[in-house]
Parts: structure tokens; C-alpha cells; sequence
């Protein structure tokens, strides 16, 4: 806390964006939510994630990329960029996944974890052959909290004050970040916030510049423009998760909580087609498992000699969760190509939402 404090007092108007609050809040050593092994979402932890709410998860994504080392011709190398990897818990189901399968992809896949990416690692040399995967990173990457203020849009900072963070209210930090409600045509009501990353366009432009063919699979919560800043969210997106409890209050636990916010994806689609990757589809998280034989899996657990009905009542419940529209399943998953045939549609997304 000490960190973010005297940062913040040696700021030119002793105040700092949101975003480098959010920031340091994350990744900052010693501090950071996600700074330290033991902070990262498990089943004792503060949420849990769709990889680690049960194998199926990773088994169905395996099964996508099968499908991408196919339409790619099996080559010998298929590479996997994780953003957001964690304790690799989605690359172990995947791995095992593929084996029940027996999918010849298990040998040739090449999976690299990028947890918090140093952008000087060699491996962002190499032309990609393969899937760059972000599953709920981009809800993480650090937000500017814009409010409308009489006929002008402004950003709320992070100053110091009676010994403690508060918000202060000022000019845009740059004027590029109302680009996304420009350019989607949002007009913000007097006083309510919008929650945007240029990190999310940031992500999509990294993805395009290694990827040389292949897939680009983000998975996440989110909505399209218009709906994400509607008047339903006057307060903005940004949601925190500490303790098993959801809240709204970022100063709170500053460290010991994580820092979300829904994620723009026109603001996604129009960063890709600028990119040069070809944007397909757009589907629920439920509808992509179900493509995938997400119950077919269950069927055949349950119709496996000797299968121990614990694991089999864990295995329905967590299906049941990957399908409720009202959390994970209604997740979005969204999907960008190049240098693949993009038809017929992907086992994922035979249910597609838009394209």
C-alpha cells in the first residue's frame, strides 16, 4: 500500500491514473493480488475459474485446438500462447484431455504460459503456428474510469487523502481513451462512468503481430458497446472479488482483492479487423462447450463401469454451471483468424451468436 501511496505523492498533482492504481493493485511485486503464487484463483480461493471448476473445461478447448491443427495440416510444431495462464491448470486438462481423446495433437502441441508477458522474451520473435488463447485475462488488464461531466468527458485519478485513496475527478490523461465510445457512437449520461482498457486493443495488435496462422480465442465477460455502457451501468463495470464476496469498493483490501471489469468487445472486433485477422464468430461460453461435446463427456463418465458417483455428481454440477446463462455459460467467446479456412464453422461455434 505504502507503494501506491508514495507514487501517488510524487505524481505531478499528487494523483495517478485509475489504471496505474489498478496496475500496481494487481502485479506490483510484494503487493500485486496477483503478485504472489498463493493469490491466484483456486477452489479455496477467492472465485474459481472455468478451468479449474472441472477437467471438462480444458477437454472441450482441446478439442478446438484439435480442430485448428487440422484445418492448419497437423504440422509438427503447434504452438499455444496462454495469456493469463495462472498455475497452468488449463494447460494440464488440455494435455490430459487430448491423451483420452487420443488426439495426435498431444504430441505436437507446444503450449507456452504467458502469466504477466515480458514483451522481450524471445518467443514473441517466432511466427506462430497455432492458437493464442486468453481465457478471463482481458477482464483483468488495468482500466481508465471515465464519467461524463456536463458536456465533457473527464477521468476520475487516484489521489491521497485523510490517509487514505480516494477519487478525484480531471481532464482525460490522453484524449485516444474516448475513442471506444466515439467510435461505437456512445453518448454517456450526465455523471455515469465507462470503464475502458486500451489494453484490450493492445492484446488483439500483440496477437495479430505473431501470429502467422491460426486461431485467436479470447473468453471472457463482456458485452458490445452499447450495451456495456447503457444507462443499466451508470457506475461503470469494475467489480472486485475478495473473500468469497463481489463488491465494487477498489480501495478496499487494496492487494487482497482482485480488479475486474466487463470487457468492450465492439472495441475487440474493430481492433482485430485493423489487425488484419479475420473476425468470425461470437458465441456463448455454454453454447461453445456444447459444440464441443461438453455432453457427450458427461454421458460417458456416467456410462463408465465402476465410476465413482462422487465424481459423477461433481462432473454434472459443474456442467450445469458451465451452461447457466446467468455466469460462466454466458460467458462470450470470441474467435479471429488468419491463414486458415474459416468454413465450415469450428466445432466451438456452431452456434454462432453473430459474425
Amino acid at each position: 500500500m505504502e507503494l501506491i501511496r508514495d507514487e501517488i505523492l510524487a505524481a505531478p498533482g499528487e494523483r495517478i491514473t485509475f489504471a496505474r492504481f489498478m496496475d500496481l493493485a494487481l502485479t506490483a511485486p510484494g503487493l500485486g493480488y496477483y503478485a504472489t503464487s498463493e493469490k491466484r484463483p483456486t477452489r479455496e480461493g477467492d472465485f474459481l475459474t472455468a478451468p479449474e471448476l472441472h477437467p471438462f473445461f480444458g477437454q472441450c478447448v482441446g478439442r478446438q485446438l484439435d480442430e485448428v491443427w487440422r484445418r492448419l495440416g497437423r504440422p509438427a510444431r503447434f504452438t499455444t500462447h496462454e495469456y493469463g495462464a495462472g498455475r497452468g491448470t488449463l494447460r494440464d486438462s488440455v494435455s490430459d484431455g487430448l491423451r483420452a481423446d487420443r488426439s495426435a495433437l498431444a504430441d505436437a502441441l507446444d503450449w507456452v504460459a504467458l502469466d504477466l508477458p515480458d514483451r522481450s522474451d524471445p518467443v514473441f520473435e517466432r511466427p506462430l503456428a497455432g492458437v493464442v488463447l486468453a481465457n478471463e485475462y482481458l477482464d483483468a488488464l488495468p482500466v481508465h474510469r471515465l464519467q461524463q461531466v456536463g458536456r465533457a468527458i473527464g477521468e476520475l485519478y487516484v489521489t491521497w487523502q485523510d490517509g487514505w485513496f480516494a477519487e478525484v475527478f480531471g481532464g482525460l490523461s490522453s484524449p485516444e481513451l474516448a475513442g471506444p465510445l466515439t467510435e461505437a457512437g456512445v453518448r454517456l449520461a450526465e455523471g455515469q462512468i465507462a470503464d475502458v482498457s486500451p489494453g484490450w486493443s493492445a492484446f488483439v495488435g500483440e496477437a495479430s503481430r505473431h501470429l502467422a496462422s491460426g486461431l485467436v480465442l479470447i473468453i471472457d465477460y463482456g458485452h458490445p458497446a452499447a450495451e456495456l455502457y447503457g444507462l443499466r451501468r451508470m457506475a461503470g463495470s469494475l467489480l472486485t472479488y475478495g473473500g468469497h464476496e463481489v463488491g465494487s469498493d477498489p480501495f478496499r483490501a487494496v492487494g487482497r482483492q482482485d480488479l475486474t471489469a466487463h470487457v468492450d468487445f465492439s472495441a475487440v472486433e474493430r481492433a482485430a479487423v485493423a489487425a488484419g485477422l479475420e473476425p468470425l464468430w461470437s458465441t456463448s461460453q455454454a453454447e461453445f462447450l456444447v459444440g464441443l461435446g461438453l455432453g457427450d463427456l458427461l454421458r460417458e463418465l456416467g456410462d463408465t463401469p465402476g465410476v465413482d458417483p462422487a465424481a459423477y455428481v461433481e462432473a454434472r454440477v459443474a456442467v450445469g454451471r458451465f451452461l447457466d446463462p446467468r455466469h460462466l455459460g454466458g460467458f462470450r467467446v470470441l474467435g479471429f483468424v488468419r491463414g486458415m479456412d474459416a468454413e465450415p464453422p469450428l466445432r466451438g461455434f456452431t452456434f454462432r451468436l453473430t459474425r
